[in-house]
């Protein structure tokens, strides 16, 4: 049981931390007022533990989960610090659409080309690939800021595009 546990524990630490990842800057928005120990007993930890209670005895949930913690935690601290850092100085990274559509190749703005493209740059640059460094870091942290720009900017246009008819 604690075996499987541990590999649950895994999978949704896993997964929480590649939704941070992909939006980010709403998270940031959200609970920049927490701080980041704050912020990771609220977004990571505590939906992580409240899932499990309902599967796993608490022992299991307590070994499993200090011991990923413990894994993971370096990781996890290293993405929330960079990537808030990059969104507590957005003046250090002023974004147009257009400069956002010039950085992933892009023409014309469509959802499916940008999602193309967006993981076509994950692909070629992301540090497991390109070896770990803090350019390759900033890199992935500007690729992902990119997306989310051209992501909300699409979804704000079919929000306006609902409420005129």
């Amino acid at each position: 049981m604690d075996s499987f546990c541990r590999r649950v524990v895994e999978f949704m630490y896993e997964d929480r931390l590649n939704q941070f990842i992909s939006s980010f800057y709403e998270l940031y928005l959200r609970y920049n007022h927490l701080g980041e120990e704050g912020f990771l007993r609220e977004w990571f930890n505590r939906p992580i533990i409240k899932n499990l209670i309902f599967y796993f005895p608490p022992s299991a949930i307590i070994t499993s989960f200090e011991e990923l913690r413990h894994k993971k935690e370096h990781l996890v601290r290293t993405y929330v610090r960079t990537y808030w850092s990059f969104c507590r100085n957005p003046r250090k990274y002023p974004v147009k659409i257009e400069e956002a559509m010039n950085f992933f190749g892009l023409e014309d703005l469509d959802e499916e080309k940008l999602k193309s493209a967006y993981r076509k740059m994950v692909r070629e640059n992301h540090p497991d690939r390109v070896g770990k460094s803090r350019e390759s870091h900033m890199r992935m942290v500007k690729i992902n800021y990119y997306y989310q720009v051209l992501r909300r900017y699409l979804s704000d246009r079919c929000e306006e595009a609902l409420q005129v008819r």
